[in-house]
């Protein structure tokens, strides 16, 4: 499976971040699939012809890795599980091919819009020195966070130039619980997201997941990550989520 997704991939056309940034997405909706990694080909052929993908430093593959943080008492998990509306995360993102790391806080507002904010800033720096930065931009503080949840996975970013999207396919994925070390493995499972501008009705994408009958699903890495590696944390929310993500991997 790993060499028929390569092929589809070395046949696309490649396009630099300049290219890319042509896609703004200012004012974007995201749009979640969770499946069966097996499925990945067939979803992959169906699109080739009608995206371009992202290449960094010679390569569609990037890897990356996000440390998530949180509050003592977990409050930005526990308002993801509650379900409340204009909530935060707050993270750490290395880009590994570059060496690139960023602070990065994501705002999801009451009308479901995603807004992100970041700044450079190397992981080895105390969170405290960018206390001005988390203050203006959430209603937290470098004292009141420590790392929460570390996130691992393979992304390749598709972009439909003509119609403005951007699709990325999350692979590899795996979790790790920052204070006890436990980690859990969702190698089977792949994410796409589709990135697009809310004026924006056409997705090749979207269709080609339709018609291999994948249909939407939300998925927060850091939430489902939390929820299965921390034992003694609410998680009633997210049950549903990690038994269909559970069968996902009997089915491939």
């Amino acid at each position: 499976m790993a060499d028929i997704v390569r092929n589809i991939i070395d046949a696309m056309r490649p396009i630099s971040l300049d290219e890319m940034d042509s896609v703004k997405l200012l004012n974007r909706t995201d749009t979640k699939y969770v499946f069966r990694r097996s499925q990945l080909p067939d979803v992959l052929a169906e699109i080739a012809q009608n995206y371009a993908v992202l290449h960094i430093n010679g390569t569609p593959y990037q890897n990356y890795k996000t440390t998530y943080f949180d509050t003592v008492n977990d409050q930005m998990y526990i308002d993801h599980q509650n379900g409340k509306l204009n909530r935060y995360k707050i993270r750490h993102r290395t880009y590994l091919s570059t060496g690139a790391e960023f602070l990065e806080i994501k705002y999801k507002n009451n009308k479901r819009r995603t807004k992100k904010k970041r700044i450079s800033f190397p992981i080895a720096n105390p969170l405290t020195e960018a206390n001005s930065f988390i203050r203006n931009n959430s209603p937290y503080s470098g004292e009141d966070l420590s790392p929460k949840t570390l996130v691992e996975y393979t992304r390749l970013t598709l972009v439909d130039l003509v119609h403005g999207e951007r699709c990325t396919v999350d692979t590899n994925l795996k979790i790790t619980n920052c204070v006890s070390g436990e980690e859990a493995d969702f190698s089977h499972i792949c994410i796409i997201e589709l990135k697009r501008d809310k004026t924006s009705a056409v997705s090749y994408m979207q269709g080609s997941l339709l018609k291999n009958r994948i249909f939407r699903c939300g998925m927060s890495k850091y939430a489902i990550g939390t929820a299965v590696t921390y034992k003694n944390i609410k998680k009633n929310r997210f049950k549903k989520k990690i038994r269909f993500i559970e069968k996902l991997k009997y089915n491939n």
